[in-house]
């Protein structure tokens, strides 16, 4: 006798035998034993989760010699035939080759003889949604007022092509995938019976290789036993399959060491195997999938893996943050993309394996924040006293020195720096009274206007005299004179000035850094490399779709640079 394929052969012939359509098979069941059968019926769902199977199983059971009966008896002459495909009261149709109006007109003709054997005559159509439009609406009669002994089975892996007419006159059955847990089930207890060996991993692999298909689970597990010829293990399987499973794991953890030569070496293992690289990558992106799940610490409710591997997963990335794993998963994730239409997939690969490797942790936005907020906190009057303020400078001189490239410029409005007395010339006003007042403008100023306030508070008051507050910016504060210095901000300025200090008609801002050593050629050179920046920015603010995009988003301009990026 020939040889006969796993799928033939452990192919479900009752209702219990059938693997992860309970929802189906119960309908079914309770509807024979109720005897509220209906004259048609639609299945619809991916290719191999039993549409054609369960569609011969209802024909058996609606003609058994013991029916209708939800448990047929396999041993009759009705079952028998139907099981083989013989019976005469059974029409299987392919609806891909009998799409025409013609084909179903002898369906109709032939619909109205009584059945020769059984109690029904059944029409099982298969890929139905490939009749054409015209065949559709010659159903639409017979489907609508069928002979009484006529049932119509039909099945279909594209339902959305199904015109409304006829699903509307069908019991719609929607076959979902074969879970992964059911599909094992399935292969151990056909490898037991069958007399064969293989481990775990070898049937995970094919499992998942399935995609829900029970049916091409079973083609698979031929195909390995196949080469195999006994005992099943991970490598045969994945070697038979062209899927390099088993160099998935290795690949991963090479990545995740930001060992790149290593996994640049598995990459090129997987090429001279003749591997599918799009296929490699798609593990890959599975693989850290899983990896992100597992270290969420969820297991076998969510992935589709022996206990063993979540458990070996966990461990891998126990020292690894949550945000790299996301972002290896973002860049292979666009590689599988690229790769599709990369006219070189290796070369693509390869850059993606070197970006991966060389991931570097970030620092979380919360942290980030919470720093801006103490800075914020110390400008804005965190730091109350002299010696304070002292104090927090030399903490900033320390950072510097240690390669932070943040620069922290305290805010101080006191008449007193370093012990020595700032002299401010007056005139028709007390020194102190106007620094007091001075302050208070900043305090609002940071009120309504935070981004220009954090600006305007680095200035130390200087002079006022013939209505002119000078306001001086030491060292490597200066650099905010320019941002100031815009029309807007320093008209804002002045406003809020005159509402403090009366008789101010104008707002100066100059640097107070020592300039001894430089010559007068190179401070007349800064002078002008200033005033020149001054009517770039001017000019660069006077463009409207600057001022609107300020108007609108809110914001500040912090930096300013010209076309060419210079």
């Amino acid at each position: 006798m020939s040889y006969q394929v796993l799928a033939r052969k452990w192919r479900p012939r009752s209702f219990k035998e059938l693997t992860g359509q309970e929802h189906v098979s119960r309908t079914l069941e309770n509807a024979i034993k109720s005897g509220r059968i209906a004259h048609a019926y639609l299945f619809s769902g991916v290719r191999g989760v039993g549409k054609t199977t369960v569609a011969r199983i209802l024909a058996k059971s609606l003609n058994c010699a013991e029916g209708p009966t939800h448990d047929p008896c396999m041993k009759c002459q009705s079952c028998t035939e139907i099981s083989s495909g013989f019976s005469v009261d059974v029409i299987e149709i392919d609806g891909a080759s009998h799409t025409g109006v013609d084909n179903v007109r002898e369906l109709q003709e032939s619909a109205q003889y009584a059945p020769l054997k059984g109690r029904y005559k059944i029409y099982i159509i298969d890929e139905v949604h490939m009749l054409s439009t015209s065949a559709f609406n010659a159903l639409l009669k017979i489907l609508e007022e069928p002979p009484p002994h006529v049932v119509f089975i039909f099945a279909t892996t594209e339902q959305h092509k199904i015109p409304g007419t006829i699903n509307s006159r069908c019991q719609n059955f929607q076959f979902r995938r074969i879970s992964y847990r059911e599909i094992m089930d399935r292969l151990r207890y056909i490898l037991q019976e069958e007399g064969i060996k293989a481990s775990e991993d070898a049937l995970s692999v094919v499992a998942r290789a399935s995609d829900g298909s029970m049916r091409d689970a079973l083609s698979l597990l031929d195909q390995v036993i196949a080469y195999t010829g006994g005992k099943l293990d991970e490598g045969d399987v994945t070697w038979v399959l062209g899927l390099a499973d088993h160099m998935t794991g290795p690949f991963i953890q090479h990545i995740l060491n930001r060992d790149s030569a290593n996994a640049l070496t598995v990459l090129k293992e997987i090429v001279d195997g003749g591997y599918d690289l799009k296929q490699f990558c798609t593990n890959v992106v599975e693989y850290i999938r899983n990896l992100t799940i597992t270290k969420l610490g969820l297991g076998q409710e969510v992935i589709d893996l022996p206990q063993e591997r979540i458990t070996g997963m966990a461990k891998m990335v126990e020292n690894t943050p949550m945000d790299i794993l996301q972002r290896i998963f973002g860049i292979f994730s666009k590689t599988l993309e690229e790769i599709r239409w990369f006219p070189h997939p290796r070369f693509s690969f390869e850059m993606a394996i070197i970006k991966a490797a060389d991931m570097r942790p970030v620092l979380p936005v919360d942290n980030l924040i919470g720093r801006l907020a103490e800075i914020a906190k110390r400008l804005s009057g965190g730091i109350t006293s002299v010696e304070e303020k002292k104090e927090w400078i030399k903490e900033t001189k320390r950072e510097e020195d240690h390669g932070n490239e943040i620069i922290h410029i305290p805010s101080i409005t006191s008449t007193e720096v370093d012990g020595k007395k700032n002299t401010i010339e007056t005139k028709g006003s007390d020194a102190s009274d106007i620094a007091t007042l001075w302050h208070k403008v900043v305090t609002r100023i940071n009120e309504e206007k935070p981004s220009l306030g954090s600006y305007i508070e680095q200035g130390v008051l200087v002079g006022f005299e013939d209505g002119i507050l000078s306001i001086g910016f030491n060292g490597g504060a200066s650099v905010f004179i320019n941002l100031i210095e815009r029309k807007d901000s320093k008209d804002f300025i002045l406003e809020r000035v005159k509402a403090y200090i009366p008789g101010i008609t104008a707002i100066k801002f100059t640097t107070i850094s020592d300039k001894k050593g430089h010559s007068p050629a190179y401070n007349e050179y800064l002078a002008d490399q200033h005033d020149k920046q001054q009517s770039e920015i001017e000019e660069a603010f006077s463009d409207q779709i600057v001022k609107d995009a300020i108007d609108i988003l809110g914001g500040e301009v912090v930096e300013l640079r010209n076309r060419k990026g210079e």
